[in-house]
């Protein structure tokens, strides 16, 4: 009996109607960060790579946490391609947002919703698809496609880097994040901090008697100010300059007591040639030269878990120069070159593997991360398109 993931033999995978039903199937199994996680989708994904020549395994990323590796060999040797993507989305949050249901893959006036539907469940299709259109040409094939479903990638976690270290690794590499079909040469990074401000409580009655860590929040987000107005005279070609983002604040236990500690949150985006460390020292020291000789409140400064160094590679690199010509030929126009606001696991293939890797995928980052996120189905469908021409190029003997 064949499996509901598996493509009909007729059906051509770098159609819209296979790349959909990929796609929907996909949106249909909840994958949440926190939350379902990826188990299921990982066992989806596996169906979709059923009954072709791709060996596919799990690989255990962390605990009970176990993204998917797969390779298409070739018949000789020759460059390695990799396609990587994430498996997890974000939570819904407030489903009263959605005017559709976030696990329905609802296809609408171009559009296919849901929660993933853009990130990054549309990127994952296009792999499945270009691993099915390959595959019909395997006995050609010189190299190998090397195909990345990562676990954990929205929290900073290992999914990336435990495929890499497990062997899947390659020469050039495509990062299928939301790019609206723009070659991302460069990528910011992400530092997020997390300031405490420690106080000691005491009945509001009697405030003077206690340490009160709200009067800090002045002098911190001034400190913040002259920091963020310095980030920004500092240049990037594609990315222009990082930013500093305050983004939460929280404390207290009841409105009458002086807070033991407050927490502010700080989103801090970075150019390559910045890293997570170098400005988790910087701002630690601005804000310890801004606290006031008389304040009693206690500042730590920590980065929080999710942090991604930014990566970039030379727009003049290989594999910007095959999405340029397969833009080009598929599309009519070759794709702009741009910088990625957002931070990706793109970072793992350049800084810690050494691969020249881009992200260029379907849908765009403003409709992902909220509700009734979606993806247009042109795009969906252009990027699988554009992918197997760059992988046919690469890949297929005597193309």
């Amino acid at each position: 009996m064949q499996n509901s993931g598996e493509a009909k033999p007729s059906c051509d995978p770098l159609s819209e109607d296979f790349l959909t039903r990929a796609l929907a199937d996909l949106v249909r199994t909840p994958s949440t960060n926190p939350g379902a996680y990826e188990s299921e989708v990982a066992h989806r994904v596996m169906d979709w790579l059923a009954g072709t020549p791709v060996e596919a395994q799990f690989v255990e990323s962390m605990p009970e946490r176990y993204s998917v590796g797969a390779i298409l060999r070739g018949k000789s040797d020759g460059p390695r391609l990799v396609l990587n993507g994430h498996m997890d989305t974000v939570p819904v949050d407030d489903e009263d947002l959605w005017k559709t249901d976030p696990f329905g893959a609802e296809i609408r006036n171009g559009f296919l919703y849901g929660r993933g539907a853009c990130d990054m469940k549309a990127g994952l299709a296009v792999q499945i698809g270009v691993a099915h259109h390959l595959a019909k040409h395997v006995d050609h094939l010189a190299g190998a496609l090397v195909l990345h479903f990562a676990v954990g990638e929205e929290r900073a976690e290992p999914g990336t880097l435990s495929l890499l270290k497990a062997g899947y690794t390659g020469d050039l590499g495509i990062v299928t994040e939301p790019t609206e079909l723009g070659i991302a040469a460069a990528t910011r990074g992400l530092a997020p901090i997390h300031i405490r401000l420690k106080g000691r409580s005491i009945h509001a009655s009697r405030s003077h008697l206690g340490i009160n860590p709200a009067w800090a929040l002045q002098w911190v987000l001034e400190a913040l100010q002259v920091y963020k107005d310095d980030i920004q005279k500092r240049s990037h070609e594609l990315l222009s300059f990082g930013s500093c983002t305050p983004t939460s604040i929280s404390g207290g236990v009841v409105p009458n007591a002086v807070s033991d500690f407050i927490d502010l949150y700080v989103d801090r985006r970075l150019i390559p040639g910045e890293t997570v460390a170098s400005e988790l020292s910087d701002l630690t020291g601005r804000l310890n030269a801004a606290r006031p000789a008389d304040s009693e409140v206690e500042i730590e400064v920590e980065a929080a878990y999710n942090q991604f160094e930014p990566a970039e590679i030379s727009t003049e690199a290989p594999v910007v120069g095959l999405l340029l010509e397969s833009t080009e030929r598929v599309l009519g126009k070759p794709a702009p070159i741009y910088g990625a606001p957002y931070a990706s696991d793109v970072r793992n293939l350049v800084n810690d593997a050494g691969i020249e890797a881009v992200n260029f995928g379907p849908g765009n980052v403003t409709e992902c991360h909220c509700a009734d996120e979606r993806v247009e189905v042109r795009q969906l469908v252009d990027c699988a398109r554009v992918v197997s021409d760059v992988a046919e190029r690469l890949l297929l003997a005597n193309h």
